[in-house]
């Protein structure tokens, strides 16, 4: 009697061994079995996730109306059934990833992990494991190759120069761009730092652009312009800009390269076609000043020969004239002082040269071009009024082209006023004041202003409604004051004529 209540506890051990083995199984994601270790591996036991792993149930299988490797991808099975009998002989586990055809006739992506738990008298391997589904994590996986191989595409396709680096600088990614630009393939410069393609000359700055935006310093540029150097150790100017790679678990970097030498060189071409027809204009002016300029000229000689015959009869008496004698050489020096002043302007508005820009006295400058714009408001009847405030800060500018854009606007505004017949004595007012930083430079005249039909064409090259002249002054003359970082504009007065006026940034 006592071995009953003995024998039903055991039952009773069992059944809940059995009931907790049955909520593991359920609870794996994936299907677990036992099968024989032949051809399509014939199962004999499967857990309730077959189902919903390849749509057949649990009896279809255990009794092998269908066998695993009847629904196993045929393009893969032989793959499967040579990594699992190859681990068996060794005695190890195995892991293996395929597709399998499910009920419905869709295609999955499976991992299986099993082993050899014991063989059978024939010598048959018996293995269990566990196969679940990883057709989401596979899709993932491709999405994200086709994401990558998308992006490296677009970064190859990119004429910028494309490089990533990590925290330290080192170079992990060199684009095709890159390649050519700097000569190197992506195996050469890969782990190097980054310091590698800048020029030594730059290296502090170049340092301390890549802490600061590391760093994350919002007083960093986005943008820095350096000179790079090659594989050739040829140096180029460049454009590098550097920005964190967000959302990864390393601090990554992509730094992009521009090559301005093309920029550079057509910055060079467009300023030295700029400088030639600004001289062509300068040698048009004093063309169209050449009356007045002679008129200059032959004061001064004419007083010169004056003088020198007044002292040849000084020296001719029988008793010189000493006193009077150094009087008129005086005289006869200042005149020629005069003349030369003249001929020295016109030289430096004639002479061929490239811009260049240094630091002037504003005061001088304008002196200098009234004395010269003079000569023809003297021809003309009208005065030209300076008015310079005291203490001008001192501007970084090319003197001769700044100058040359005074003249030109000086006599537009004496040429405007003589068609509006101003009468003799009409002023024309020149005048610089100094204003946040800036110097203002402003011409203003009496003339006629200008109209709406004109503003429309004000600043195009050979436009011009003079007889003669070949409509290039305005439009150098706002390339000049663009080059120097100003705008040239202009506005009506509200009695008459027109104010034209620049400004130009104090050194």
């Amino acid at each position: 009697m006592a071995k009953a209540p003995q024998a039903l506890k055991t039952r009773q051990a069992q059944s809940a061994h059995t009931d907790r083995l049955e909520t593991l199984l359920q609870n794996l994601p994936g299907m677990a079995y036992r099968c024989l270790n032949l051809k399509h591996w014939p199962m004999d036991f499967v857990s309730d996730g077959c189902f919903e792993l390849c749509g057949y149930h649990r009896h279809e299988i255990e009794s092998q109306q269908v066998l695993w490797g009847d629904f196993t991808h045929p393009d893969m099975i032989d793959y499967v059934d040579r990594t699992v009998r190859e681990a068996a002989d060794r005695g190890e586990p195995f892991e293996v990833e395929y597709r399998i055809i499910t009920r419905d006739g869709d295609e999955k992506w499976v991992w299986e992990r099993g082993r050899v738990v014991d063989h059978r008298s024939d010598g048959v391997a018996i293995l269990e494991g566990l196969i679940t589904d990883i057709t989401d994590r596979k899709h993932a996986e491709a999405a994200l190759v086709r994401a990558e191989a998308y992006a490296q595409a677009i970064v190859d396709a990119a004429i910028e120069a494309v490089i990533t680096v990590d925290a330290a600088g080192a170079i992990e990614a060199f684009n095709q761009a890159a390649s050519a630009m700097f000569g190197y393939q992506a195996d050469e410069v890969r782990g190097q730092h980054c310091r590698t393609l800048i020029a030594a000359n730059y290296y502090r700055e170049f340092d301390q652009y890549f802490q600061r935006r590391r760093d994350g310093a919002a007083s960093a540029p986005r943008e820095v312009e350096l000179n790079g150097c090659d594989r050739r150790d040829r140096e180029f100017p460049l454009a590098l800009s550097m920005h964190e790679i967000v959302d990864l678990a390393e601090r990554k970097y992509v730094i992009l390269i521009r090559d301005l030498s093309a920029q550079r060189q057509a910055e060079r071409e467009v300023r030295e076609q700029r400088n030639l027809l600004a001289r062509v204009d300068r040698l048009n002016t004093l063309g169209e000043m050449a009356a007045g300029i002679a008129h200059e000229i032959n004061q001064p000689l004419t007083a010169i020969s004056m003088y020198a015959q007044s002292c040849l009869r000084f020296l001719r008496k029988p008793v010189p004239a000493i006193e009077r004698l150094e009087d008129g050489l005086e005289k006869l020096s200042q005149q020629a002082h005069r003349a030369g002043a003249v001929i020295e302007r016109m030289q430096e508005l004639t002479r061929p040269r490239d811009s260049l820009q240094e630091t002037v006295e504003p005061t001088r400058l304008l002196r200098e071009i009234h004395d010269l714009a003079e000569v023809e408001a003297q021809l003309r009847n009208f005065i030209i009024v300076l008015r310079i405030d005291d203490r001008l800060p001192p501007v970084r500018c090319d003197p001769v082209q700044i100058q040359q854009v005074i003249l030109n606007l000086l006599r537009n505004g004496m040429e405007s006023m003589q068609a509006k017949r101003c009468p003799p004595g009409s002023k024309i007012v020149l005048e610089a004041g100094a204003r946040d930083g800036r110097v203002r430079i402003a011409i203003v005249d009496s003339g006629t202003g200008i109209s709406q039909q004109l503003e429309k064409q004000l600043y195009q090259p050979f436009a011009t409604n003079k007889p003669s002249g070949m409509g290039l002054g305005l439009s150098i003359s706002r390339s000049i004051i663009a080059a120097h970082g100003g705008r040239l504009e202009f506005a009506n007065n509200k009695g008459s004529g027109a104010t034209f006026h620049f400004s130009l940034a104090a050194a």
